[in-house]
C-alpha cells in the first residue's frame, strides 16, 4: 500500500502557479499557435488560388523559411538561457518578438496586385522569413518560461494545459480567417485578407506580450551562472541530444508532425474539390466549421487529458489519446463523403483529444527532462530544450511543406480544372490523407512507450536536485 500511495504526489503550495499566471501564460499560447499555423492555413487559398502561384513554388518557399525558422530556434534557445537583464532572461524577448510578429504578419498579405508569379513568390518568401524570425524571438523564450514556472511534475502539466487551451481558442479563430475574407463587404479575397491580416496582427501583439508583462521568472540557481560564460557553438546546442530521455520525445514529436502535416494540406483540397466539387464559397464555411470543431474538442479535452495524466501518468495518458487519433484517421476513408459532408466532423472530434494530448503532455514531459539534464550536467537549459522542441516541429513542417506541394501535384491536381478534378486524383488524396498520419502516430506510440521518466522517477530526480542545491548554498 505504501508503494501505491507514492505514485500520486500532491503539489506543494510553493510549486503552484496562480490562476492569473496560468491565464497570462495561456494567452501566449494563443499567439504562439496563431504564429505557427495562420500562414500555413492561408497560403494556399491566397497565394495559390488567389494569386495563381504554383503549389510547388509555395512548398519551396514554405520549406525555406521553415528551415530558417528551425535553424534559428536552437541559437535563440542558448541566447535566452544565457541572457541576464533586470527584466529576466525570457521576458524581453517575448515582448519584442510578439510586437514584431504582429506587424510582419500583416505585411505578408499586403503584396501589390498584378505582379508576376516569381514576384509573388519572392514577396512571400522574404516577408515570411522575417515573420518567422520574429516568431523565434518570441516562441523559444516563451516555451522556456513555461518549463521553469514550476518544478512540480503535475503542475507542469497544468501550466501546459492552459497553453493548449488558449492555443485552441486561437485555432478556432484561425479556421474562420479565410471565411472572413469571403464576406460581401470586401470586393475580393485580396482586399479581405489585407483587412483580416491587420486584425490578426493586433491580436498577436496583445496576447503575445501578456506572458512577458505579467509573469515573473523563477530565480536562477547560483551554480548555473557559469553557463553564461561558455561560448555559443554547435556542440553546446547539440548537447541536448545527449540527454537520453529527450531522444524519445524528439522521435515521437517528429513522427507525429511528419505523419500529420506532410499530407495535412490535402484536407482543404478534399473538402473543396471532393465534398463540394469546387464550390469555394460553400467549402469555406465547412472548412471553418471543421477547424472550429477540432479546436472546440481540444478545449473540452484538455481537462480530461490533465485528469487522466494525474491518475496514470503522462506516458499512459498519451498512449490512450494517440490511439484514439489512429482510429480516427483511418475512418477518414469512410466518413469524408459528398453525400453527407458534415459526417467528417466525427473524425475531427476523435482526433482532437489525441493531438491536444501530444502538444500538452510532450511539452510537460520535456520540462521533466530539463531536471534530468540539470542532475547530469549542473545547468538549467529550459530555453535550449524548448528551442529543440520547437525546432523539431518546425523542421518537420519545413520538410512536410516541401513534400506536400510535390504530393499535391503528383496526385494530378490542377487548379485550372476547378471542380472537375480527375477521380483518381481525389482517390489518391483521400488514401494519403488517411494512411500517412496513421503510420506517423503509430511510430510515435512506440517511442512514447519506451520513454523512461514516470512520476516516481521525476520526483526522485527532483529530490536529488534539491539536495545538491542545498549543499551548494551551504557551501557558499
Amino acid at each position: 500500500m505504501h508503494g501505491h500511495r507514492q505514485k500520486h504526489h500532491k503539489t506543494a503550495a510553493r510549486d503552484r502557479v496562480g490562476f492569473g499566471g496560468k491565464v497570462a501564460y495561456g494567452l501566449g499560447g494563443l499567439a504562439e499557435n496563431t504564429m505557427h499555423n495562420a500562414v500555413n492555413n492561408l497560403v494556399m487559398p491566397i497565394y495559390n488560388i488567389g494569386f495563381g502561384v504554383s503549389p510547388v513554388l509555395l512548398g519551396i518557399a514554405a520549406s525555406i523559411f521553415r528551415l530558417w525558422d528551425a535553424m534559428t530556434d536552437p541559437v535563440m534557445g542558448v541566447i535566452s538561457d544565457r541572457t541576464r537583464t533586470r527584466w529576466g532572461r525570457r521576458r524581453p524577448y517575448i515582448v519584442l518578438g510578439a510586437i514584431c510578429a504582429g506587424v510582419l504578419f500583416a505585411i505578408i498579405w499586403w503584396c501589390p496586385r498584378g505582379m508576376s508569379e516569381i514576384a509573388y513568390f519572392t514577396w512571400f518568401l522574404v516577408s515570411a522569413l522575417l515573420f518567422y524570425t520574429a516568431f523565434t524571438v518570441f516562441g523559444v523564450p516563451y516555451l522556456g518560461l513555461g518549463y521553469e514556472l514550476s518544478p512540480d511534475y503535475h503542475e507542469r502539466t497544468r501550466v501546459m494545459s492552459f497553453r493548449t487551451w488558449f492555443a485552441s481558442i486561437g485555432g478556432i479563430l484561425m479556421q474562420w480567417l479565410f471565411w472572413m475574407t469571403q464576406r460581401p463587404v470586401f470586393d475580393d479575397t485580396i482586399e479581405g485578407i489585407r483587412t483580416v491580416a491587420i486584425g490578426v496582427g493586433v491580436v498577436l501583439i496583445i496576447t503575445g506580450i501578456a506572458p512577458g508583462l505579467f509573469l515573473r521568472e523563477r530565480p536562477i540557481p547560483a551554480a548555473e551562472e557559469r553557463n553564461t560564460r561558455s561560448r555559443i557553438n554547435l556542440a553546446s546546442i547539440a548537447s541536448v541530444f545527449k540527454v537520453k530521455p529527450f531522444l524519445y520525445i524528439f522521435g515521437a514529436l517528429i513522427s507525429t508532425v511528419t505523419g500529420m502535416f506532410m499530407v495535412g494540406m490535402l484536407g482543404f483540397y478534399i473538402i473543396v474539390y471532393y465534398l463540394f466539387a469546387g464550390d469555394l464559397g460553400a467549402a469555406s464555411f465547412v472548412v471553418g466549421v471543421s477547424g472550429s470543431t477540432y479546436h472546440v474538442c481540444c478545449l473540452l479535452s484538455v481537462p480530461l487529458i490533465s485528469w487522466t495524466s494525474s491518475r496514470i501518468g503522462k506516458k499512459g495518458a498519451l498512449l490512450i489519446f494517440i490511439g484514439l487519433a489512429v482510429v480516427a484517421t483511418l475512418l477518414k476513408l469512410v466518413l469524408y463523403t459528398p453525400e453527407n459532408p458534415y459526417l467528417h466532423l466525427i473524425v475531427i472530434g476523435m482526433m482532437a483529444p489525441g493531438l491536444s494530448a501530444v502538444w500538452t503532455l510532450l511539452a510537460a514531459m520535456n520540462a521533466d527532462v530539463t531536471d534530468v539534464d540539470e542532475l547530469e550536467r549542473g545547468v538549467r537549459r529550459e530555453g535550449s530544450f524548448g528551442a529543440i522542441f520547437n525546432w523539431t516541429m518546425k523542421l518537420g513542417f519545413a520538410v512536410c511543406f516541401l513534400i506536400a506541394g510535390l504530393i499535391l501535384e503528383a496526385t494530378g491536381f490542377d487548379e485550372a480544372l476547378g471542380g472537375d478534378q480527375a477521380e483518381h486524383t481525389l482517390l489518391a488524396m483521400r488514401i494519403l490523407f488517411s494512411l500517412v498520419p496513421a503510420a506517423g502516430l503509430l511510430i510515435s506510440m512506440v517511442l512514447i512507450a519506451l520513454y523512461p521518466i514516470n512520476e516516481e522517477k521525476a520526483y526522485e530526480v527532483r529530490a536529488k536536485l534539491e539536495a545538491i542545491r542545498g549543499e551548494q548554498e551551504a557551501a557558499t
